[in-house]
């Protein structure tokens, strides 16, 4: 014991450290895009005109992006993700071998991009693809600090059979990450910090932007995704403001469900399976309006569940989730129910209140695994929701993990199986002993707090956390959150006949 007393403090130090260098870079920060005007720079702005082609199994896509240098220094170069040439190796996959087969049911034939011409301001460009796998872009530039340039590309997106982030499938056409997205620009060295594509977890990293998009679809197929969408004659209209990822999906088998909240938010579901329908909506309507009661009106106007040829789980994006047919089907009610309310938890946390995706993935996914359970045990009770933890939870604490991975760890270092025991299951421990420490109505308005402060943050951290919920009961939870944070695997030492 007194070893890990000491183990915990030095942690608990050395987080105190950390955070006092966060709080330096975040002034040094702020007074630096004070003195230069960055920091009130307008959005970037996507204009996207986009054909499917059903027999060539391709999207042809012309983009153009008004792109703002956020630097304060003038850029010779942008780097974007190029996500799509995943595709075309298959030494270049991000997924585990046990996934593969399930992801490629067809098996594995190459895609990707196919980029016909680059232009800045008009005029072509030098360019050339980058990293392993050729998934980033360089495009030449010459843009002065806080200047705006236009970039336009004119490709094709070839797409395979699988149940991949980018693909067609038996139901449905899936885009994710199929854009050329700029990554984030590290001004401390000097370069665009690129995040490698994730199966696990979320991992686009780029700016909030607004997008206007013309997709013109085969007849009878129906698109759902991020933003509003309306029939404009032949083409399809979608516009979305002020989000960080764009995800599109459409299919020509589904049916279209309807309810709506009692605060008017719409829910749609997209499906060809019966079984389930009803039960899909009222979980989701009943998850919205409980995140509203808790947390404040909903992220996005619209909320579209649409089944997916996606075999890995659901994935969400702003104003979307994507549910395998299986977990529409009926077959695991449990599973749909916990997939969904973890989907609409991430409407707030993740993917309006923005954090890293990849570096600090447990502000969003330990997050949201928890605010799941809460809405169970809001629906169904305490029993319910103390089998569910019991169940999912105590497992995840008595296994001893390899490589010293914490809660806190980057995403990039976990496989998907870790990554569900540590960040999510064990991450959610974290909260519930939060919440047993500073009673739930303090545990969700610190959550209302740091949810609030994203609509006014560009990207939320750790300390902000920290100080939402010491802002949510005056009290101070640092060395609380760090203590549970890096010692929650202590859990493994112990006997745990029923966790509560």
């Amino acid at each position: 014991m007194k070893n890990k007393r000491v183990i915990r403090v030095v942690a608990i130090a050395l987080v105190v450290l950390l955070a006092g260098g966060v709080v330096v870079g975040a002034l040094v920060s702020a007074l630096a895009e004070e003195s230069t005007g960055v920091g009130n720079l307008p959005r970037d702005r996507y204009e996207l005109s986009m054909e499917y082609m059903a027999d060539e199994q391709a999207l042809h896509v012309t983009q153009r992006l008004v792109f703002v240098n956020p630097s304060e220094k003038p850029l010779n170069a942008v780097v974007f993700y190029a996500a799509g040439n995943m595709f075309r190796r298959e030494s270049a996959l991000m997924y585990d071998n046990d996934d593969l087969e399930a992801v490629f049911f067809a098996g594995y034939a190459p895609a990707g991009i196919d980029l016909r011409s680059v232009h800045f301001n008009g005029e072509r460009a030098d360019y050339g693809f980058q990293g392993e796998g050729e998934m980033y872009l360089r495009v030449d530039c010459d843009l002065p600090a806080g200047e705006t340039g236009a970039f336009e590309f004119d490709y094709y997106l070839l797409l395979m059979t699988c149940g991949a982030f980018q693909g067609v499938g038996d139901t449905d056409v899936r885009l994710s990450a199929f854009y050329f997205a700029p990554g984030p620009y590290d001004a401390q060295y000097g370069e665009f910090d690129m995040k490698r594509p994730l199966a696990h977890s979320r991992w686009l990293d780029t700016a909030s932007a607004d997008f206007d998009v013309a997709l013109t679809l085969p007849e009878g197929y129906i698109p759902a995704g991020t933003g509003e969408i309306s029939e404009d004659g032949d083409v399809w209209r979608v516009r979305a403001e002020g989000v960080r990822e764009l995800a599109l999906s459409f299919g020509k088998r589904w049916r279209v469900y309807e309810r709506e909240t009692a605060s008017g938010v719409k829910v749609r579901l997209l499906a060809n399976v019966r079984g389930s329908a009803d039960r899909a909506l009222d979980l989701t309507v009943d998850a919205v309006e409980r995140c509203e009661a808790w947390f404040g009106g909903f992220p996005v106007n619209r909320l579209d569940i649409v089944q997916s040829d996606y075999p890995l789980g659901a994935l969400s994006f702003p104003g979307a989730i994507w549910l395998s047919s299986d977990l529409l089907s009926g077959k695991n009610a449990e599973e749909l129910a916990c997939r969904l309310r973890f989907g609409v938890a991430q409407q707030y946390f993740g993917l309006s209140a923005w954090v890293e995706p990849s570096a600090d993935a447990w502000l969003s996914d330990s997050v949201c695994e928890y605010v799941s359970c809460l809405l169970q045990e809001a629906a169904e009770g305490r029993d319910a929701f103390l089998r569910t933890i019991n169940r999912d939870w105590v497992p995840a604490l008595q296994q001893t993990v390899p490589g010293g991975l914490r809660v806190t760890s980057d995403a990039a270092l976990f496989d998907g199986r870790t990554y569900d025991l540590v960040v999510k299951q064990r991450g959610a421990v974290v909260f519930h002993e939060l919440r047993e420490a500073m009673g739930l109505e303090g545990l969700l308005a610190g959550l209302r707090n740091f949810y609030e402060l994203g609509q006014t943050k560009d990207t939320l951290t750790e300390m902000d956390l920290v100080a939402c919920m010491d802002a949510a009961d005056g009290g101070s939870w640092e060395a609380f959150l760090t203590d549970w944070v890096f010692n929650v695997g202590d859990y493994a030492d112990q006997y745990i006949d029923w966790f509560e």
